[in-house]
């Protein structure tokens, strides 16, 4: 998974946030919590990707 790959999601972000007033307040905030927890595991999946990109290139070197 590529860093692009985040920038490709956020348009799906606007989406949600736009739809996402015709929701309760609490969940609302629940569905935010949600969104700041799937950007969190994104970033730490590319961050692990690329120390095993960079380990494997080592090891090949």
């Amino acid at each position: 998974m590529s860093v692009s790959s985040v920038s490709e999601r956020k348009p799906e972000h606007s989406v949600v946030t736009s739809t996402s007033t015709c929701y309760q307040v609490d969940q609302q905030v629940k569905l935010m919590d949600l969104q700041a927890e799937v950007d969190l595991l994104l970033l730490q999946l590319q961050q692990l990707k690329q120390q095993k990109d960079v380990c494997t290139h080592e090891q090949s070197c």
